[in-house]
């Protein structure tokens, strides 16, 4: 019977425990899903579309893995982010409203407002992306404290990177890369004995194998073969590397530009190769098999290359072993008794009965409430979406009914462009024409544009402009006129009104004038026997031989293009957005206001009261407390590991006497509460401490 009744005591015991470790673990879960939470309900749009491009197209392939990289780096510093929490509630300081609340609910509102622009602009996705990041360092500064804004202000700028690069960019280093790397594989396949020669008739840098007795193999190496994709993912890994990695800054800056040098020449390998296994084995083995798989092996290849140059060449340490702060005996002690840090020697002891205090569950809540008001009441659509209409690829013709009639004007299916749409991985690229019936007035004509990814649907602007410059030629077109219009107010629908004019040794439209107006929108498209929504870029354009005549044209363009926008009715908004921008805006000049003022009256205050403290403590405080004080800051001028421990052993061989570390700490503590000496953690090898600064 008695050994029974023990043997169910320690089975309830064991049962607290555990129930006891899940509610210590689920606190974490719950705040951190809220936190989540609240970002989702504002950006799950971007998210979606961001997944979507990250999927479908290989200029924006790394995308995939900046959410699992950046949670990485989160996780790395989860000691360093809970100190950062402990150690506000070991100073005992509650103020009703903290410095960094109002300035995280002013970067919050910060968020909101370049959120809502760039709604309103031609490029809204990147304007979102960028909004998150303001959006995220205002979260923590509003619930936490710039202590934990510094422990995870890389994660958080990391997650730039979710940003798909500018094509203006990527076209630019790309054509420079793809020549450069072209030349050299040129040069290395001529080595290796193969016929080859450089041509550049058709735009890219193109290698083409002379072989008399057979047709001449060509291969283009264009923006996605330069290499340009994976350099930008290879840029990605090695910041991520160099975060993680434990070593000198010099060192870890010396891991980029190794890295960039790298990944070029494994690319010209790449390229040499695949030019190498045509030559020799047939042009389907070397793009069938080689080349579909060629550029993850690159990158993996120079990932590999940039980890043994970082552990060999450089010295640094990757996966570095724990800290190695050796515990003091007062360590248990203080863990039995539920302290957070050891005062003697500073460990953090990551105490799980440590709780938030309900403070932080109000403006968590308030945040997340905040956060749905703004999303059913601010936020608009990234695309609008249009409802009940279905473009198909069957018939083209039939879609003619997805597009409004106009009074005077006939509407007509013209062709579908099924070489442009292989070209440029697009679903379908539909033109039609709005002829007048009235001779005087201009054809209008509707090109529409279909794809999965919305990087696909290229701008006029990247076609005609952007692109012929990358190559290192002149612009196909002269430019006159390019900027933004909305055709829809809610929701808002923005357009580029882009205004260009043809060369005169052009085949078909030299000299002519094309007027343009086009946006993107979401639709329904049919692709055989299912219907998926698709992007859809929607241009319309008339051509004149008259410049001057593009004001007016405008109008008609702007008309008509209301008019679809209209007859497409999209997804609409609450009309209370009209109200809610001026009311931000007022609350953010509020909010930084007051931040300013509660920031210098903070600093004059602390100021004053440190400067009279220290007058008083240097007449009437005792010899032993000058002398501790001395010492502490001495010690905090050579090394920033200012614990108890240390303190203790630089006083002991200063005077030769031994000391008592709870002595010492009790005095330092009456210190802090003074404000003569500071309470604060440092990182050493990743791992928090608390340290006494003078």
């Amino acid at each position: 019977m008695c050994y029974a009744w023990k043997l169910g005591r320690e089975k309830m015991k064991f049962l607290r425990k555990i129930l006891g470790s899940l509610r210590s673990l689920g606190l974490p879960i719950v705040f951190v899903s809220l936190i989540i939470l609240t970002i989702l309900i504002l950006y799950w749009q971007d998210l979606s579309i961001l997944a979507n491009e990250a999927i479908q197209n290989e200029a924006t392939n790394h995308i995939i893995l900046v959410p699992f990289l950046a949670s990485f780096m989160i996780y790395r510093k989860k000691e360093l982010a809970k100190a950062s929490l402990a150690i506000e509630r070991f100073r005992g300081k509650s103020n009703a409203v903290s410095l960094s609340e109002i300035t995280g609910i002013a970067l919050c509102l910060s968020a909101f407002l370049l959120y809502w622009y760039g709604s309103y602009s031609f490029y809204p996705l990147e304007y979102h992306v960028a909004s998150l990041t303001i959006f995220l360092i205002g979260i923590t500064l509003t619930l936490f404290s710039v202590k934990m804004l510094m422990a995870l202000i890389f994660p958080i700028l990391f997650l730039a990177f979710l940003t798909p690069p500018p094509s203006a960019i990527t076209l630019t280093a790309g054509a420079a890369l793809g020549i450069f790397n072209a030349q050299a594989s040129l040069t290395l396949l001529k080595i290796l004995g193969v016929p080859v020669t450089l041509s550049s008739e058709y735009g890219p840098p193109t290698i083409v194998i002379n072989n008399p007795l057979e047709r001449s193999l060509e291969f283009a190496v264009d923006q996605a073969c330069s290499g340009i994709y994976s350099l930008t993912a290879f840029t990605m890994f090695a910041a991520f590397l160099i975060y993680i990695v434990r070593g000198s800054i010099t060192k870890k800056i010396a891991l980029l530009p190794l890295g960039l040098l790298t990944l070029p020449i494994l690319n010209i390998l790449r390229i040499s190769l695949i030019v190498f296994i045509a030559y020799r084995f047939g042009e389907p083995i070397a793009m069938t098999i080689f080349h579909t798989f060629s550029g993850w092996l690159i990158l993996s290849l120079g990932m590999l290359l940039l980890l043994l140059i970082a552990e060999k060449l450089l010295h640094v340490k990757i996966f570095e072993p724990k800290s190695k702060i050796v515990s003091c005996p007062k360590c248990d002690d203080t863990l039995r008794s539920s302290e957070m840090f050891c005062l003697n020697c500073g460990k953090f002891l990551g105490n799980r009965q440590t709780k938030l205090d309900k403070k932080f569950w109000i403006k968590i809540i308030s945040l997340l409430l905040a956060s749905c008001v703004v999303a059913f009441s601010i936020q608009a659509p990234v695309f609008a979406f249009a409802q009940g209409l279905t473009l198909t690829n069957a018939d083209p013709e039939a879609s003619t009914s997805v597009f409004p009639q106009a009074s005077d004007y006939q509407l007509i299916f013209l062709y579908r462009d099924q070489n442009f749409e292989k070209m440029s991985r697009q679903d379908a690229s539909l033109l039609y024409a709005y002829f007048p019936q009235n001779v005087s007035n201009p054809t209008i004509y509707l090109l529409v544009g279909v794809a999965n990814s919305i990087t696909n649907l290229h701008s006029w602007e990247v076609c005609l402009v952007t692109w012929q410059t990358a190559q290192g030629s002149a612009p196909a077109v002269k430019t006159l006129e390019s900027r933004d219009i909305q055709i829809m107010q809610n929701p808002p629908i923005i357009a580029r009104y882009f205004v260009f004019q043809y060369p005169s040794d052009h085949r078909a439209l030299a000299n002519y004038t094309q007027v343009t107006l086009y946006w993107y929108q979401k639709a329904l498209f049919r692709t055989g026997l299912s219907v998926e929504p698709r992007y859809t870029r929607i241009s319309l354009f008339i051509l004149t031989k008259n410049p001057n005549d593009s004001p007016k044209l405008e109008q008609k363009l702007l008309k008509m293009g209301k008019s679809i926008a209209d007859y497409w009715e999209p997804l609409k908004v609450q009309s209370i957005v009209s109200l809610g921008i001026p009311t931000m805006q007022v609350l953010l000049g509020s909010s930084t206001l007051c931040a300013i003022i509660v920031q210098a009256s903070q600093y004059i205050r602390e100021w004053r009261r440190k400067t009279t403290n220290l007058k008083i403590f240097k007449k009437l405080g005792s010899p032993e407390d000058k002398l501790l004080y001395q010492t502490a800051k001495e010690l905090s001028q050579k090394t920033k590991e200012t614990t108890a421990l240390k303190i203790v052993s630089a006083l002991e061989k200063a005077t030769g006497n031994a000391t008592k570390p709870n002595e010492l700490i009790n005095t330092l503590s009456d210190l802090e509460k003074h404000g003569i000496i500071r309470v604060d953690i440092i990182n050493i090898r990743n791992q928090p401490t608390l340290v006494w600064k003078p």
